[in-house]
């Protein structure tokens, strides 16, 4: 329930940042199999051909903030949406995303 009241709030807070922004939980959460005290993965999609510096700290600061509020760890990486679809490898962190994330 209260890893539910995180997600719910995650993409609260970064829709008033960033109204375009896609947000996709991947990792132990994505899959179902999260314990209490597992941490949660996020990957934020920006788009924009340029995040900037401003921005990312705002992000990172809800992200942050959310984090020390409910006593989880969430890790996020924020990359703009045409860097993500326009990879020139196919990584296993991307293969991991595609495979098992779920968008927000």
């Amino acid at each position: 329930m209260k890893r539910n009241f995180i997600l719910r709030q995650i993409k609260k807070r970064l829709q008033r940042i960033n109204p375009n922004a896609t947000v996709i939980v991947y990792g132990s959460e994505a899959r179902g199999d999260a314990r209490p005290d597992s941490d949660i993965d996020l990957l934020i999609l920006i788009d924009k051909t340029r995040i900037s510096v401003e921005e990312e700290k705002e992000i990172i600061g809800e992200v942050s903030d959310l984090s020390l509020a409910t006593g989880v760890l969430i890790n996020s990486i924020i990359l703009p949406k045409r860097q993500w679809e326009n990879r020139p490898l196919i990584t296993p962190f991307y293969l991991n995303v595609m495979n098992e994330g779920i968008i927000l």
